[in-house]
């Protein structure tokens, strides 16, 4: 695999985007946009596509610094945009994903560090969950093609790979910590320097009283409701300030939404693997989830919590819903035990 393997797959005379999921973070974005450029070396013009609202500040700011092109698909401008004879490159995502808003067009190939769903039908695949930020796997794709990455590139990557990474603090991942030092070595670290100072928003700090008052904690599992209507992006920011909480390892805040229930899922422990939880758990009513082992995120459909007449029992039921996917990843740990 590799970036050759992907050119080879496209076709020249069809329209080609790039897909992210929703909505897009940093570290999607520079992956997107990095790819994007080399592509365009070749003679190809993708478009980035992306749908949903771009909420969190940082990455406005990440965006409009940099004056890139991202095209948002579901507008009454665009929605007609991609037709069924383009091509489609899902990257830092999977076409299957609960969060990637499915295109008319043909996905051809996929580039993406999660853990692999079911459906295999790209034309291209490159599925590597031990890499620990998408922006790591563009830079190998640079590197091996011999294409030189500018300082603005590089410093994009960097961003991304220190935003999925959690600023190199999830150890676990030491490919993306050694291609962070080669890129830094060459980034331009300026662009970067003001993103994410005024990053607070006022609404952040409701957010964050309300998740902090709706908190339990039960057997070192902390688990909160944030309220009605949060972005996503505000979730996970919720899920790793309360990972941090002493006594808890393993955090659970969720939001609801038009349509159902939004979660965002962090594990501290090698054993409970966050996606696997939430797929687990979610799967059980009717909802969608997946991750990776230490963080993950999923969608609840409203339908799961219809008989339910308020919040505390919505709790409830995802206390349950939890505790049973932890009970049985313990069971499974057990049997492999046994079997070695």
């Amino acid at each position: 695999m590799g970036f050759a393997e992907l050119v080879g797959v496209i076709d020249k005379t069809r329209g080609l985007y790039i897909q992210m999921h929703r909505p897009p973070d940093p570290d999607c974005i520079a992956s997107a946009v990095v790819l994007s450029d080399m592509l365009k070396s070749k003679g190809l013009q993708p478009e980035i596509v992306y749908t949903g609202v771009i909420r969190k500040p940082e990455t406005v700011e990440l965006i409009e610094s940099l004056g890139v092109r991202l095209v948002r698909l579901d507008t009454e401008t665009n929605k007609k945009l991609v037709t069924s004879d383009d091509q489609i490159i899902v990257v830092d995502c999977q076409k299957e994903n609960s969060n990637v808003t499915h295109l008319p067009g043909e996905y051809i190939a996929c580039i993406d560090h999660h853990p692999e769903l079911n459906d295999k039908d790209y034309s291209y695949e490159d599925i590597r969950p031990e890499f620990g930020a998408c922006s790591s796997m563009i830079y190998e794709y640079a590197a091996g093609a011999g294409y030189e990455l500018s300082p603005v590139q590089s410093a994009l990557l960097v961003y991304g790979i220190r935003i999925d990474t959690d600023d190199l603090s999830r150890r676990k991942y030491l490919r993306d910590i050694d291609i962070f030092c080669a890129l830094y070595k060459t980034a331009n670290l300026e662009i970067l320097s003001n993103i994410g100072r005024n990053s607070i928003r006022p609404e952040d700090i409701s957010t964050t009283i309300m998740a902090y008052d709706n908190l339990t904690i039960i057997n070192n599992v902390a688990y909160s409701f944030a309220g009605d209507d949060k972005a996503k992006e505000s979730l996970a920011e919720l899920a790793d300030r309360l990972i941090s909480l002493a006594d808890v390892s393993f955090v659970v805040v969720y939001s609801k939404c038009f349509n159902g229930y939004n979660f965002s899922i962090r594990s501290q422990i090698s054993t409970l693997h966050a996606g696997k939880i939430a797929k687990q758990a979610f799967a059980k009513v009717g909802g969608d989830g997946g991750g990776h082992t230490s963080m993950a995120g999923g969608l609840i459909p409203k339908v799961a919590f219809m008989d339910l007449s308020n919040e505390k029992s919505v709790m409830e039921r995802v206390i349950t819903l939890i505790e049973d996917a932890i009970n049985n990843a313990d069971i499974d740990d057990h049997q492999k035990e046994q079997s070695v």
